[in-house]
């Protein structure tokens, strides 16, 4: 996906999620979604100001607006700063050793979020699933 097609994705996202599609929002919705993994404020921020000016402030709050209005996703992995990705029915690792998150597809740990609500007999929205431990790179060096 180019970034072009990015941001016109961010743009109509927007649109449908009933927020106005400044420029700003844009930018940070879709430095969020063209990364390649979980991202920090601090990372999305980094990220935008390769091409824009866009104050640390702002991109923080755009990040809270997008997390309340359900456009991003925001979880903590115990640490100081929230992170931040884009897609739904998905869960997170997060590598104590390096502090590396990425996402993992729920049907890859063959995890039925449908299964799970019917047998605790709920309305079930939204799981977020944590798991931590060591990435294969840090596993290794752990020996």
């Amino acid at each position: 996906m180019t970034l072009h097609d990015t941001a016109e994705a961010a743009r109509e996202f927007l649109e449908q999620t009933g927020l106005e599609p400044t420029l700003n929002r844009i930018l940070v919705l879709s430095a969020v979604a063209a990364g390649q993994r979980p991202m920090t404020a601090a990372e999305v921020h980094a990220e935008i100001l390769r091409e824009h000016r866009l104050n640390r402030v702002t991109v923080y709050r755009i990040l809270d607006l997008l997390a309340e209005k359900g456009a991003v996703n925001r979880f903590s992995t115990g640490e100081r700063a929230q992170h931040y990705c884009v897609g739904r029915n998905h869960s997170h690792f997060h590598c104590t050793g390096c502090g590396r998150v990425q996402c993992i597809a729920n049907e890859e740990l063959h995890f039925d979020e449908t299964a799970v609500a019917n047998a605790l007999n709920l309305a079930v929205s939204h799981v977020d699933l944590h798991l931590e431990g060591l990435c294969p790179t840090c596993a290794r060096a752990a020996g």
